[in-house]
């Protein structure tokens, strides 16, 4: 059973939902082609048209579930391939506010980065910086 999850952080929804329609327009586009210049008929049914449809439909998941999940007791990281990383296992953070950077960065305790990600791709970032801070102790600058 996976733990309760205390609060999700992904792009803000019209980013989000806007660039899942620009990944999926050229699959309705290309249904739509064979659509109008066939007609219905099984050509539309055959895996040689939908397993490239499905596989072009990848990104489109990606970026509809990437972002961070607070749990309890750790972090489920949505960056490139979903990981789980327990707040042991976290050491530090810090959050870049210079112009033109805003990145939040968090560090394991090998001092490799677990997530790098610009502050303004996360929804509700003070709720996930009160969480990082009840957690993990801030990374003093410079890194």
């Amino acid at each position: 059973m996976s733990a309760p999850v205390i609060s999700r952080h992904r792009l803000p929804r019209p980013y989000r939902c806007g660039l899942v329609v620009l990944w999926l327009l050229p699959i309705l586009l290309l249904l739509a082609a064979f659509w109008i210049g066939r007609g219905p008929g099984l050509h539309l049914f055959d895996p040689r048209l939908w397993l490239p449809l499905l596989l072009m439909g990848l990104p489109a998941l990606y970026i509809w579930h990437e972002g961070v999940d607070v749990l309890p007791d750790g972090l489920r990281i949505r960056v490139h391939w979903p990981r789980y990383r327990s707040y042991a296992e976290l050491d530090n953070w810090h959050l870049d506010t210079r112009q033109g950077r805003r990145l939040l960065t968090v560090w394991d305790r090998d001092n490799h980065k677990v997530l790098e990600v610009h502050s303004a791709h996360l929804t509700d970032l003070p709720r996930l910086l009160q969480s990082l801070k009840a957690n993990l102790r801030p990374r003093s600058w410079p890194y």
